[in-house]
């Protein structure tokens, strides 16, 4: 009689044989116990296979028996829908950056006059050229009647010229770095809004409250650029909020001057409506959702504060008398310039003039850009429509994965809203 160990084995041989023979579903171990048990109980020697299966079979079918793929983890699916929502969602461009390989090009630009701030000083620095031109023909044709400064004075107030420039720029710059904080503010609060709606909210009201936090962002870039007064239709960010917007919200925002407050009085609406509430929610579910709803509310609020922190850095800009002062001093100093060099450099002191007030003018220019970060810079450098592309791609995905919802086609709302059953009160 074969011992009870080589028999168990023998037995899970024969499961796996009848497993590979096409059954469908694989018997576990306790079916295999079951089976060697009622051989044993039939009181025969008679062995459960004719040939007696090798130490390297046995081994190799214990080891399939026990390597089968358990049932698909539900968090498994939820990865992959959540790879299939990212690559679905068109990367979104940064800004131009400057790079150490870009100097040629740079440079190229300066030689072709292709520059920006070339352009906006350009009348300056003609001016000075020519001012360069006379100061070198007079010392040329009249040494004897030029009339020489020398170095000195020109040495010591530009210490104070210099001064002046780096605190104005200064200045200038802190403003763009805090317009670039409260847009980044901006994009936490609404992912903030995004991320909770979904579940504090009764599907519709999720999706129209959804709609609304895409909207804001574009709402507050028209506003800041100098556009919030166009109608939504004429202006080029039209293909990216019209289809978030129904019509009688289109002119219920065109109504206000400030068209991102607008937008988060629609949200307020939203808040304190009856459909902000699940049919049959009773009061111990609204307890219940109050944290959540708290929350959004909070950072309604907080967008609302954003706005505000643009509009002043939009219209306070920095004190004129500050600005008209630098222009002065630099104008007088660089317009005396020809007189202290002329007699040193004479036809050369034109083109070293020339670079010398290139430089100067493009630090004063550089700071009267950067002072108005939404407005005055080229190429959208403080990212307006980054943002708002950011806050629209990550909403419409957060919907997408949580509620099933297309915010701008308004496709999955079709099913019925979830019914809230009374819950018993806490003894």
């Amino acid at each position: 009689m074969l011992s009870p160990l080589l028999t168990l084995a023998l037995g899970v041989v024969a499961v796996e044989g009848s497993a590979l023979a096409g059954l469908k579903s694989r018997p576990t171990f306790a079916a295999g116990r079951q089976a060697v048990t009622n051989k044993l109980s039939t009181r025969t020697a008679t062995p459960v296979l004719e040939k007696k299966p090798s130490a390297t079979t046995v081994q190799s079918a214990l080891n399939r028996a026990t390597s089968q793929p358990l049932k698909t983890n539900p968090l498994r699916s939820l990865g992959r829908a959540a790879r299939r929502l990212s690559a679905k969602a068109a990367p979104i461009k940064s800004g131009p950056r400057y790079t150490s390989s870009d100097w040629f090009k740079n440079i190229k630009s300066l030689i072709l006059l292709k520059s920006d701030i070339l352009k906006r000083i350009s009348s300056h620095l003609t001016f000075n050229i020519l001012l360069a031109v006379v100061g070198a023909t007079w010392f040329h044709y009249y040494p004897e009647h030029f009339l020489n400064l020398g170095a000195i004075g020109h040495s010591l107030s530009g210490a104070a010229l210099s001064l002046l420039l780096v605190f104005r720029t200064n200045s200038a710059y802190d403003r763009f770095w805090e317009a670039r904080k409260i847009l980044g503010s901006v994009v936490d609060n609404s992912r903030g809004l995004a991320r909770i709606a979904p579940t504090a909210l009764p599907p519709k009201a999720a999706a129209d409250f959804g709609r609304m936090i895409v909207a804001f962002p574009y709402m507050l870039r028209l506003h800041l650029t100098g556009r919030g007064q166009k109608p939504i239709s004429e202006t080029s960010d039209a293909p990216d909020v019209l289809p978030f917007f129904d019509k009688d919200q289109v002119k219920t925002v065109e109504t206000y001057f400030s068209r991102p407050f607008a937008t988060l009085s629609l949200m307020n609406q939203i808040l304190h409506s009856q459909q902000s509430k699940y049919p049959g929610e009773d009061q111990a579910k609204t307890l219940e959702m109050l944290p959540q709803r708290h929350i959004l509310q909070r950072n309604v609020n907080l967008l609302a504060a954003n706005t505000g922190a643009c509009e002043r850095i939009q219209g306070c800009p920095v004190p004129l008398s500050y600005s008209r002062h630098l222009s002065r001093y630099l104008t007088l100093w660089s317009a005396t310039l020809p007189l202290v060099l002329a007699p040193m450099l004479q036809w050369w002191s034109i083109p070293v003039i020339a670079a010398i007030c290139w430089s100067l003018f493009s630090i004063e220019e550089v700071g009267h850009m950067i002072e108005e970060p939404f407005f005055a810079l080229p190429y959208d450098q403080v990212q307006t429509k980054r943002v708002a592309d950011v806050i629209k791609r990550d909403t419409v995905a957060m919907y997408k994965q949580q509620l099933g919802v297309d915010l701008a086609t308004r496709e999955g709302l079709e099913s019925p809203e979830p019914q809230w059953q009374p819950q018993p009160a806490l003894v």
